[in-house]
């Protein structure tokens, strides 16, 4: 018996699969018990055989090579149901958080819990203060929405006192936001400045979310109506669980010049966010045709025939996170 079967198989179900290989089948009328046996129902539903009414009823192997394919699949199936599993479990981690906070708050809370701020002066000075009180992390996302083109000198730098405390800083870009002139200057000074920068296809609102004590949230798309301060826990701790989704799903643009040239990695990044050529090129300061010579470039390094391949490949090689 060989023994990558038993990977995926049990040793009877393999044993089984070999003789029918064989035999190229056996008489379901000769073992009329067959259909009903532990290893011939677990073949057939791991798609390794099947039941053939065809003249004689018998029980028949499937091709091998298909058998595979078949193992593939059912392993994709329980890996996506586990995936889903955990996403519930995280649900129900949640609703847990919120008892141990319950239990854990100092006696004496906050009663002012949600603020609506009007002053655009307020608004900006509470931004500072929150950044400045950050224990753990700053996480913010960035919609895109801009009343006028960003000014790259008025990138957000992490004050210096608090990247020393070992504050994280986190923003998560909308694609939009990256098509927007002056948007590519901005962001590398945000990366310089140390935050670590991810670009997600859409976000509906924008976020300042500092450790799970505060969140400032505006008014409008582009701000400009006001701002809402949060520091009820229930409400900060479901925008924290909300970002990390985000966070986990959304693409890097950190680049990494270990694995391609800087000026590919550029690309790949912005590849796999989903930016067209154009979007791309504009967002660079290059022409369409260094882009596509750089996209080609990276199809043939990762053996890849298309955007979608390309992005699995990258993923699966560890070009990017």
């Amino acid at each position: 018996m060989r023994t990558g079967l038993t990977s995926v198989l049990s040793e009877p179900a393999a044993r089984l699969y070999e003789s029918l290989i064989v035999s190229g089948g056996l008489s379901l009328i000769d073992h009329p018990d067959l259909p009903e046996a532990t290893e011939a129902r677990e073949l057939i539903d791991k798609g390794f055989a099947r039941e053939r009414y065809v003249d004689l009823p018998r029980l028949v192997p499937v091709e091998p090579i298909r058998a595979v394919d078949n193992a593939i699949l059912t392993k994709q199936r329980q890996i996506l149901d586990q995936y889903q599993t955990l996403l519930r479990l995280r649900d129900e981690m949640g609703a847990l958080q919120q008892v141990y906070r319950s239990a854990t708050l100092p006696a004496e809370e906050p009663h002012d819990l949600v603020r609506v701020i009007t002053d655009g002066d307020e608004i900006g000075a509470l931004s500072v203060e929150l950044g400045l009180s950050a224990q753990n992390d700053v996480a913010s996302l960035e919609t895109g929405y801009f009343t006028r083109p960003p000014d790259p000198r008025s990138a957000r730098v992490p004050p210096a006192e608090v990247v020393e405390r070992g504050v994280r800083f986190r923003n998560i870009y909308a694609r939009a936001a990256l098509e927007v002139p002056g948007a590519a200057e901005m962001l590398r000074k945000s990366q310089e400045g140390g935050w670590q920068c991810r670009v997600y296809p859409y976000l509906p609102m924008r976020l300042v979310l500092v450790d799970e004590r505060a969140a400032l949230l505006p008014l409008g798309l582009t701000g400009v109506e006001g701002a809402v301060l949060v520091r009820a826990p229930v409400i900060t701790s479901a925008l924290r669980t909300y970002f990390e989704l985000l966070w986990s799903r959304a693409v890097s643009v950190d680049g990494n010049a270990a694995k391609v040239p800087p000026e590919q990695d550029q690309v790949l990044r912005l590849v796999l966010t989903g930016m067209t050529d154009g979007a791309i090129a504009r967002h660079l300061g290059i022409s369409e045709r260094t882009v596509r010579r750089h996209v080609q470039a990276l199809l043939e390094a990762l053996g890849a025939t298309n955007r979608v391949t390309l992005a699995v490949a990258a993923v699966r090689e560890g070009w990017v996170d």
